[in-house]
């Protein structure tokens, strides 16, 4: 976040109905309207930007650290969890 004064920052203006809606439901938790903008723009590669075998490698580590804790064990697909939430129209059972 910068450190200038809100006054001295300057403004901008959404001209998206979708985003702005968007953007009230993400700042209900106390965040500012430029704390939420900041954050979704340093996940969005820069571009040109190309991805470094460094970076797929930690990236693959971390996945691996995640999957590390999931006990081996039969697990159902989404087709099957999904089959057993909805009925053959796609409604709630």
């Amino acid at each position: 976040m910068s450190a200038l004064p809100r006054r001295e920052q300057p403004a901008i203006t959404i001209r998206s109905a979708k985003a702005v809606e968007r953007l009230k439901v993400l700042t209900r938790d106390g965040r500012s309207q430029a704390e939420v903008i900041e954050e979704a723009l340093e996940q969005m590669p820069e571009p040109g930007k190309t991805v470094t075998d460094k970076e797929v490698s930690r990236f693959l580590e971390d996945i691996r650290a995640l999957v590390a804790d999931i006990p081996p064990g039969n697990y159902k697909s989404r087709e099957e969890i999904e089959a057993e939430m909805y009925d053959e129209n796609g409604l709630p059972i």
